[in-house]
């Protein structure tokens, strides 16, 4: 069975108008995809899909967290998720008139799998360089001792040259 099932919308048989879809995004949907950058997450989405004649209007409204490893002291941090994404779906000959925002699907298509874009838009919420939040007066929230032994180890490299 399809472990994205569940992200597979019919819209064919909507109304026109508006329709809302929630989805939980844990542990277990980054697992279908292969070489993900995310691997631990608790994301709630909410869908707002709006059927038109000639176009369906997705908004994804994400919030929740990503688990990320520090590059500066290694250890695993909670990334704050509040985003929301618009992207539009017009029908026509695919690969015609896409961008990053607009993509086309054929006439007769009856179904649009959204779990392919909630994994683009989290990953790409994924920076590169990945590192505590700083807390409220500005001051690293990184391991303090980690941090001490990096400035004891680049202090004692600028003495040596």
């Amino acid at each position: 069975m399809d472990r994205h099932a569940k992200y597979s919308i019919p819209f064919a048989g909507l109304a026109m108008g508006s329709h809302q879809f929630e989805y939980e995004i844990d542990d277990q949907f980054f697992e279908a995809f292969e070489n993900s950058v995310i691997a631990h997450a608790k994301v709630h989405v909410d869908l707002d899909f709006h059927k038109a004649e000639n176009v369906l209007t997705l908004t994804f409204s994400m919030t929740g967290s990503i688990r990320m490893n520090c590059d500066r002291c290694l250890e695993d941090f909670d990334m704050p998720v509040n985003t929301r994404e618009i992207m539009l779906v017009r029908f026509g000959e695919p690969g015609s008139g896409e961008t990053d925002d607009i993509i086309v699907i054929h006439h007769g298509e009856t179904h649009l799998n959204v779990a392919q874009h909630i994994y683009d838009y989290l990953s790409l919420l994924v920076p590169i360089r990945k590192v505590h939040p700083d807390d409220e007066d500005g001051n690293s929230s990184c391991d303090p001792e980690i941090l001490k032994r990096i400035n004891t180890e680049e202090k004692d490299e600028n003495e040596g040259v």
